[in-house]
């Protein structure tokens, strides 16, 4: 059967759905209402749809064929008028059963999540143990989430069972397999050696030794000093920038027009809202911003349809957090566009994709961020990084919405290529599933409100950042100096040039500028006239990897 293209809005009293089913006759559609379940059949389509809330078929419900466009509107009731039922954009969440959806925890009550299973379930018929978890009752009670690591000592039997398995990784650790071949197949983002035999701490102390062979101070100190070309990236403002900025502008401006009426006469409403901007959240369901487009309505009913069952959610979210500093960098590095190394861009600095990295904690996670993006990009500059964090708050400030639509973007770029599609089905099409009928509003402000305050030193890095930014300008200042010390000596030069000159004060002259420090030249340089390029040169456009 196929499921055909459809859509879905609300009012206060109906569900409108619009499915688009080609070459079907109006003596063929069946249809089908059973409270939160709607079903539709027309051979070849077959469209079953869950929502949050019940639905009935009455005297105002009705259904009508446009034979020419092949579209066909059915208008349903809602059981309780009034009532508003979220999130009928996620496709990929009407589309699941009603007993993934409980699974999934999308919208099941917080009493049913207490006793959610955390297994995955495909088949939707097989029994789980309960969540039992603190950390994880906090994300489905959508209380407040510690982000900090939480440690549990390895027992001598799961260090046993390394030796007799092969090693799992991808999204909640379910894949293994996809990558036995990645070193034949010309994957150039992969830097795991052995893939389907290395453990996480093996991967990551991997990772590791790979980012400190990486890394290039004489690079990173060009672009400490050459900082030309990448101070216009760093002023650069991203359009998911400008959608916060507009949406907290008219939220403080209606604001302060409430206070207004309320506080006494000479008290100025801007400043007792000063402290409460922070707390105030984009209304991203009802935004025009937020509406999913098109294609990407068509790439979430692609989607695998499948209930995600995590017995750990924290590296879950943590990951997201990788994936989208690596997402923004490029984002920012080419100023909203992309471009044929985007793709590698995004797959090298993320370390959860290059080296199946699990994170536990937000400060290694952001720690590694920042490391690849100083030894891997073409561009690697400290205040740069930090900016592209700012990306990554201003993204987890605007919600769900806004995480899902960049997920779907990185999704399809992903689909298209012929080696690194891969990733897409070790993570960003589960990501895109998680994201609709699992992840919560509230993980993910809890995350902003993180990330917003978030603060990291360049010791933390472990490449003396500070000690070659000092050389850097020690060398620059030096430099300096000597261009100063030639434009004197050629400006004496230039008021003497009348005067008759003799033999020894052609020497003279000739010693003179024989001292004279020229950045970009030698001394033996300018002596026999070939020129060559000083250790400050820029590099390349486009870096040959060894």
């Amino acid at each position: 059967m196929i499921t055909p293209r459809f859509t879905v809005r609300q009012d206060d009293t109906n569900v409108f759905i619009t499915i688009f089913a080609a070459h079907v006759r109006a003596q063929t559609l069946e249809f089908d209402v059973d409270e939160y379940q709607f079903k539709f059949h027309a051979s070849p389509y077959y469209l079953r749809l869950t929502f949050p809330g019940k639905v009935v078929e009455d005297e105002s419900s009705t259904a009508s064929l446009d034979a020419s466009t092949g579209q066909i509107l059915v208008t349903l009731a809602k059981q309780t008028p009034g009532e508003f039922f979220e999130n009928l954009d996620l496709l990929s969440s009407l589309l699941a059963t009603k007993r993934q959806r409980d699974l999934g925890l999308s919208h099941s009550t917080a009493a049913d999540r207490k006793t959610g299973p955390l297994i995955e379930d495909i088949a939707g018929d097989s029994a789980a143990a309960p969540c039992t978890s603190e950390e994880q009752l906090a994300i489905l009670q959508d209380e407040e989430f510690d982000w900090e690591i939480s440690q549990t000592p390895a027992t001598e039997d799961d260090d046993a069972s390394l030796l007799f398995t092969n090693a799992t990784y991808g999204f909640n650790n379910q894949y293994s397999g996809l990558l036995a071949h990645a070193h034949d197949t010309g994957n150039d983002i992969n830097a795991v050696p052995d893939p389907e035999r290395m453990t996480p701490d093996q991967r990551r102390v991997n990772r590791i030794a790979t980012e400190d062979a990486k890394f290039d101070e004489s690079y990173y100190i060009d672009n400490y000093i050459n900082d030309e070309d990448i101070l216009p990236l760093i002023h650069y403002k991203t359009r998911f920038f400008k959608i916060l900025r507009r949406l907290q502008k008219a939220k403080s401006t209606a604001a302060i027009a409430d206070l207004s009426a309320t506080l006494p006469e000479g008290h100025a409403p801007e400043e007792q809202l000063a402290d409460d901007l922070e707390l105030l959240q984009p209304n991203d369901a009802t935004d025009a911003w937020a509406e999913f487009t098109d294609k990407e309505n068509a790439t979430m009913l692609d989607l695998p349809r499948k209930a995600h069952l995590v017995s750990d959610r924290q590296p879950i979210y943590l990951g997201l957090i990788d994936i989208i500093f690596a997402y923004s960098l490029d984002h920012r590095i080419n100023q909203g566009d992309s471009t044929v190394e985007s793709l590698w861009t995004i797959g090298a600095v993320s370390s959860t994709l290059s080296n199946l990295e699990q994170f536990s904690a937000l400060r290694p996670t952001i720690v590694a961020c920042f490391r690849r993006a100083l030894a891997y990009p073409l561009y690697r500059n400290w205040e740069l990084c930090e900016k592209v964090l700012e990306d990554v708050y201003v993204l987890f400030k605007l919600g769900l919405r806004a995480i899902l639509k960049v997920m779907l973007e990185i999704k399809v770029m992903f689909d298209h290529h012929d080696i690194y599609y891969v990733y897409s089905k070790l993570y960003l099409d589960d990501y895109c599933v998680w994201l609709q009928t699992s992840a919560t509003d509230k993980a993910i402000r809890s995350l902003a409100h993180e990330l917003h305050h978030f603060e990291l030193e360049k010791e933390e890095i472990g490449w003396n950042l500070e000690a070659f930014e000092d050389l850097a300008l020690q060398t620059s200042e030096s430099e300096d100096d000597d261009e100063v010390e030639g434009s004197e000596v050629l400006a004496g030069l230039d008021d003497n040039r009348s005067a008759p000159i003799g033999q020894h004060e052609l020497e003279d002259v000739s010693d003179s500028l024989d001292d004279i420090v020229i950045p970009g030249f030698s001394n033996a340089a300018a002596k026999d006239g070939s020129a060559t390029s000083d250790a400050r040169k820029k590099k390349p456009l486009i870096e040959i990897l060894d």
